[in-house]
């Protein structure tokens, strides 16, 4: 099967090159197929929304591609990329985004309106869709005079009103109530299963993660691992590595001891209860940790008597108290990575580079012109270069081989490394 949706090598750089400078991507490679319902899951500034807004079209990549349908985003025409966003992709945000002067109704139509009309794109069309999510009754209403839920839902039918076959979700329950949150991610898990849309949805909470057939779990943008969700069926057949994944649960850890101190864990979620039931919760906590038990099990567990082996919680309160173990569990995935560490001689260009680039009004467009910075840094260090030498090789095309700056800025950055080389070692070329 030939993926939907192919990223490679994908890497956004804010102010690249700069002392300031933001990784929000870092070489992330994925694919996703036709009828997927995939989730980028990780903590607020990991990433998962610029790579989102990447698959859009929404952001330009620093290095690497997107290609939907065969089409690279990055490349498309001004006509393409208006087309692409209309017919392709429909676009949820965490904030409703309705026009509050319009109703309804006209919401639904909105695209359509300043889209230009396309033929069969009309009010009984809209009507249709907004039946089919059950709020049909609320056509000639505002906004306004709608909850959270509602709103979102009407978000979610005027993503669909040209039929796309991707479904891009940011965060789409962050402003609602837990009952409004499950309806609306109802609605997206039946548009994927009945109507075979991709559906691609970013989230920081664990408590989403079963509808998904695959989970890319990102930090510090990159993705660190992906989980299968078995029990969903899989749209693709998967290699034998992936079978070994688990599900879109916490992973199991049949033969890893737990990572963390559990007392002070159980003393934080049951501080106001008795020792005999902070150890029993202990004790399944333990159990969760090391893979024995699923959240299902560890739910029964605080739920079941105490005279028969639980922790003798209320229905309630055990409900409540497994989801926030669940999410304290999820962050705890997050707290390893191996830290990269430069060597002494990357560390120097780097700060030689972020040196000649403080001030400088200028941008580098790409990640080419990066590489090929820091190349002439080194070489002029080594001394494979002099100066006329280096700030040639900057004022040089790209397409040449050069760094592609123009010549007072090339002349300027020469001077300026001279400046600091002649400092440390006095008489160099």
């Amino acid at each position: 099967m030939k993926p939907f949706i192919e990223v490679k090598n994908l890497s956004v750089i804010y102010n690249l090159g700069k002392s300031n400078e933001v990784v929000a991507l870092n070489d992330i490679n994925l694919e996703i197929y036709h009828g997927e319902y995939i989730i980028f899951f990780g903590p607020s500034g990991c990433g998962k929304s610029t790579l989102l807004y990447s698959i859009a079209g929404l952001q330009i990549p620093t290095r690497g591609s997107v290609v939907v349908g065969g089409q690279d985003v990055a490349r498309m025409t001004k006509q393409e990329i208006v087309n692409y966003r209309r017919l392709t992709i429909g676009l949820i945000f965490q904030n409703f985004n309705l026009i509050p002067t319009l109703n309804i109704l006209d919401n639904v139509l909105l695209p359509n309106i300043f889209g230009g009309l396309i033929p069969g794109i009309s009010v009984k069309k809209a009507k249709e869709i907004l039946e089919k999510f059950g709020i049909l009754d609320l056509s000639y209403r505002y906004p306004s005079e709608l909850s959270g839920g509602q709103q979102q839902r009407v978000a979610i039918a005027r993503a669909l009103i040209y039929n796309p076959p991707l479904l891009l979700a940011d965060e789409p329950t962050g402003n609602l109530d837990s009952v409004s949150a499950k309806t609306v991610m109802d609605t997206l898990y039946e548009l994927n299963k009945k109507l075979s849309k991709t559906v691609i949805l970013v989230t920081h909470d664990p408590f989403w993660l079963d509808y998904a057939h695959r989970i890319f779990h990102m930090k510090d943008g990159q993705i660190i691992r992906q989980t299968i969700n078995r029990r969903r069926a899989q749209i693709r057949e998967l290699s034998p590595e992936e079978l070994r994944v688990s599900s879109g649960k916490i992973q199991e850890r049949k033969k890893r001891k737990p990572r963390m101190s559990l007392r002070p864990l159980v003393y934080y979620l049951l501080n106001s209860f008795d020792k005999p039931i902070i150890e029993r919760l202990e004790e399944a906590i333990k159990k969760r940790i090391s893979g024995k038990i699923d959240s299902e099990k560890l739910k029964e567990i605080l739920d079941r008597p105490f005279e028969k082996g639980g922790v003798g919680l209320y229905r309630q309160t055990a409900e409540s108290l497994a989801q926030k173990i669940e999410r304290i569990l999820a962050e705890m995935e997050f707290e390893r990575k191996e830290a990269f560490e430069e060597t002494e001689e990357e560390e120097k260009v780097r700060r030689l580079r972020n040196f000649l680039l403080e001030g400088w009004s200028g941008n580098l467009k790409d990640f080419v012109q990066l590489e090929r910075l820091d190349l002439a840094i080194k070489q002029r260090l080594e001394k494979k270069i002099d100066k006329r030498g280096f700030q040639k090789f900057l004022d040089l095309p790209v397409k040449k081989g050069g760094v592609g700056l123009d010549r007072r800025t090339a002349r300027n950055f020469a001077r300026k490394l001279e400046t600091v080389i002649t400092s440390r070692r006095p008489g160099a070329v």
